[in-house]
């Protein structure tokens, strides 16, 4: 394959043909709109949504706010929700019920869309979710949020990119050519299944290259290339970073709340556990003084997808698992 596009074209055709997950199979992707199809109807209740609200200056920097029109004078607290995607799909309208669940369980929620690949890198998701966290402090209270109960949850690659803000900030290390500006306390973080190491890095570079072929050394050379351009540069993982610049222990290291929430599933056959396990060590050693909470959820026979796919469609047992994790 000697042309880029020609190349990220069969990239995603293949992508979405040939793998089952919700990361990028064509069986998530239909799930995805039969979803949107389902509960669209709620983005037209202009009494609990305010629906694709500008939060900077990108295309995709819209965020969906679910809350209770008629009671903003009573603060509640606010999770802000990151969809997953593998940094390249995704959308704020595959988890409307998620918003509204939240929101019928007292919560203001934030639903963002934020870059995606091939239209900008990690870098720019970085910007973004960066910007709407400070947004949410400055603005959340309009809608009824409370500024000091702030959760932020990221499912997948929307936890790997949650993370990855979140000590990029703390270490104020530069983004864009320059530094991250401080962000507001949170009450927590919460992080689904989320991809934290470089070895799932090499993990999807080696996926995509058998999916299109990559056998021989050119075409294995042609994705090498692709993948720096998302990944563009050292600093791509929250897990490699810590080691890279904290090399002492017990710095108490602020990042900017005082409880990290992690869940994996024992059948999750994307990420592996060894993904949460060190960014749980790494932040152990580096800020002591968080509380780290591991639900791992064994025997259960759930997927990558189960708990968040399942409660976006309506399953009202995993809505109350997600909430329960959610209010830890």
């Amino acid at each position: 394959m000697k042309h880029f596009s020609i190349l990220f074209v069969l990239l995603i055709f293949l992508i979405s043909f040939n793998t089952s997950t919700n990361a990028g199979g064509i069986s998530g992707m239909v799930d995805d709109l039969f979803s949107w199809a389902k509960n669209s109807g709620t983005l037209k209740n202009k009494n609990h949504v305010a629906n694709n609200v500008q939060y900077g200056p990108r295309s995709k920097n819209r965020v969906d706010v679910y809350y209770n029109k008629q009671d903003t004078q009573h603060l509640k607290p606010v999770v802000i929700f990151l969809h997953g995607g593998a940094w390249f799909k995704g959308d704020k309208y595959n988890f409307i019920e998620i918003g509204s669940y939240l929101s019928k369980n007292n919560y203001v929620a934030f639903l963002p869309n934020y870059t995606l690949f091939p239209e900008g890198n990690i870098e720019d998701m970085v910007d973004d979710i960066h910007r709407i966290i400070r947004w949410v402090w400055y603005y959340g209270y309009i809608y009824g949020g409370d500024r000091d109960r702030i959760t932020l949850v990221g499912y997948s690659a929307g936890a790997h990119i949650a993370s990855l803000t979140i000590v990029k900030t703390a270490l104020q290390l530069y983004n864009q050519n320059e530094a991250l500006g401080i962000l507001p306390q949170l009450e927590k973080v919460v992080l689904f299944s989320g991809p934290y190491g470089l070895k799932i890095v090499n993990k999807f570079i080696d996926l995509f290259s058998k999916l299109v072929g990559g056998e021989n050394d050119e075409e294995r050379t042609t994705l090498a290339r692709l993948f720096p351009s998302l990944f563009n540069s050292n600093d791509v993982t929250p897990t490699n970073i810590l080691k890279k610049y904290v090399t002492s222990n017990n710095v108490n290291l602020n990042l900017y709340a005082p409880k990290m929430v992690f869940y994996w599933s024992d059948k999750d056959e994307l990420v592996p556990e060894s993904s949460a396990n060190d960014l749980m060590n790494e932040i152990r050693r580096v800020s002591p003084n968080t509380v780290i909470q591991y639900v791992c959820d064994r025997g259960n026979q759930r997927t990558h997808d189960t708990l968040l796919i399942g409660a976006r469609d309506g399953n009202e047992r995993l809505q109350k698992i997600l909430l329960d994790i959610i209010r830890l």
